[in-house]
């Protein structure tokens, strides 16, 4: 395995028209789901997790499963920081050994968002390490399901002048994308993605891939969407196969077993979502 730069992956995704699809990971059996069809599918990826879950095992703990599972296999891959809430997060993925992070403080005043982006962004320049940023805020709910104070589409007119003033890598784009599963037919805002992509020229991301209509995901990459998450898709599909086996054969109480049921499922997200960024066969 060899590990690149979040950048990297998604300047050539660039080049190459297609997008690299970023997974939320937690533990073992989700980082050996990703990789594993990566492989098979030769398909570039992004390992990222929340901050939450990074602290959880400890930043260090992630990137060394990683680096285990990934170790003999033919793939290239970042891991990456998600919806880091502070510049303190950002530190100590990046001591944990993380080449890419995010810092998200759309939920503050542009000037203080763009103030500690500014302080990521030279922490990460001494690190080689890629940084997201975000304007705008996913849906109404954050990563983990927690209500936002405050939601709103991406200004364009914003979005220049955070790009402009931080220098980041990437950034994470509101235009009717949402955390979790979508209540109603979700319709991304093209022409506000035509107007970000006139004035910002970094690779853009696309939060809440999960239940966004094939057709729309790939009118966005074409428009200059370089990375599109997914979590939601994979946490359902592992939960609900574990629930089922358990179900079905309540005295196995092999822990692998059950894990390894909710593994194989994800796996069939992770291929569904990999096509759907139009990246197998990338590596």
């Amino acid at each position: 395995m060899e590990l690149v730069t979040m950048k990297e992956l998604m300047e050539e995704a660039h080049r190459g028209h297609y997008a690299v699809p970023a997974f939320n990971v937690c533990n073992l059996e989700t980082i050996q789901g990703v990789l594993e069809e990566a492989e098979e599918m030769q398909a570039p990826v992004i390992l990222q997790t929340h901050w939450s879950e990074a602290y959880y095992s400890t930043p260090q703990t992630v990137v060394d499963m990683v680096r285990s599972v990934g170790k003999n296999k033919r793939i290239r891959a970042a891991v990456h920081l998600d919806h880091g809430s502070s510049y303190e997060d950002a530190v100590r993925c990046i001591q944990g050994g993380f080449n890419s992070v995010m810092y998200d403080g759309s939920q503050l005043p542009l000037d203080e968002n763009i103030r500690i982006l500014k302080q990521v962004v030279e922490l990460a320049g001494y690190a080689k390490v890629t940084v997201e940023g975000e304007i705008g805020t996913i849906g109404q709910t954050s990563e983990m399901g927690e209500k936002l104070e405050k939601s709103y589409l991406t200004s364009p007119k914003d979005a220049q002048k955070l790009v402009d003033e931080t220098q980041i890598d990437c950034l994470a784009v509101a235009i009717g994308n949402a955390h979790g599963f979508y209540t109603e037919n979700p319709k991304l805002d093209f022409d506000r993605l035509k107007e970000i992509t006139e004035v910002v020229k970094i690779p853009l991301v696309l939060h809440g891939g999960t239940g966004i209509p094939e057709e729309q995901i790939q009118k966005a990459i074409t428009m200059g969407v370089c990375k599109v998450n997914f979590s939601t898709v994979l946490r359902k599909s592992f939960i609900s196969e574990m629930q089922a086996f358990m179900e079905a054969d309540p005295e196995n109480l092999g822990l692998m077993d059950i894990l390894d049921a909710g593994k194989n499922s994800m796996k069939a997200a992770v291929k569904e979502s990999v096509e759907m960024c139009m990246c197998q066969g990338k590596l």
